[in-house]
C-alpha cells in the first residue's frame, strides 16, 4: 500500500496527470483511497488514515517543496509504516513551468522565486496553484512534462528525490 501525499493543487495535479498516463512505478489501485492526498502533518495524516485496519504496512511518498517541513507520525502509529520518502521539488514545483518554457538560465540569473518568474513571464495557466488548469495544461503538454522532470532531475544532480524518481 502506497501513500503518495502532495504539498498543494500545482503537485497533486501534475501526480494525478501521471497517474492517468500510466508512468509511475505504482498505479491508483495501489494507493491509499487510491487518490493523491493533500496532508503535510503527520499526526493528521496518521489520524485520518492509519486507524483504520490496514492489511500491510504503508510507504508513503511526500511531495514538498521545503526541506524544514516535519512529518512527525504519532508513535503508535509509526509501526503501520514502512518507509517515509521525500521527493523535493525545490526551490518551487513552478520551476517545471521555467523548464517547460526554456527559461532556466533567464530565470537563474534573476531573483524572483519561480512562482513569481512564472507569473510574470507565462499566461498559458491563469493561476498557477489552481489544481484544474494545472492539470489541463500538463495533461494536454504530458510528453514536455516528462522532458521537463527529467531536465529538472538533472539539475538537482541526484541530490534528493525528484517526482522523476517515481517515473517507471
Amino acid at each position: 500500500m502506497i501513500a503518495l501525499l502532495a504539498e498543494g493543487s500545482t503537485e497533486r495535479a501534475i501526480l494525478n496527470v501521471l497517474l492517468d498516463h500510466d508512468v509511475l512505478k505504482f498505479n491508483r489501485t495501489d494507493l491509499l483511497q487510491e487518490e493523491v492526498l493533500r496532508v503535510r502533518a503527520g499526526r493528521l495524516f496518521a489520524k485520518r488514515y492509519l486507524n483504520k485496519g490496514l492489511q500491510s504496512k504503508i510507504d508513503i511518498y511526500r511531495v514538498l517543496d521545503s526541506r524544514a517541513e516535519n512529518f512527525k507520525l504519532p508513535k503508535a502509529y509509526e509501526k503501520k509504516v514502512s518507509s517515509i520518502t521525500n521527493i523535493y521539488t525545490r526551490p518551487e514545483i513552478e520551476i517545471l513551468y521555467i523548464l517547460y518554457h526554456n527559461d532556466y538560465s533567464k530565470f537563474a540569473n534573476q531573483t524572483d522565486k519561480p512562482s513569481t518568474f512564472a507569473k510574470k513571464n507565462y499566461h498559458d495557466v491563469q493561476n498557477l496553484k489552481a489544481y484544474d488548469e494545472n492539470y489541463d495544461f500538463w495533461n494536454q503538454h504530458f510528453d514536455r512534462l516528462i522532458d521537463v522532470l527529467e531536465q529538472y532531475r538533472k539539475y538537482k544532480n541526484g541530490s534528493e528525490h525528484a517526482i522523476y524518481d517515481l517515473l517507471k
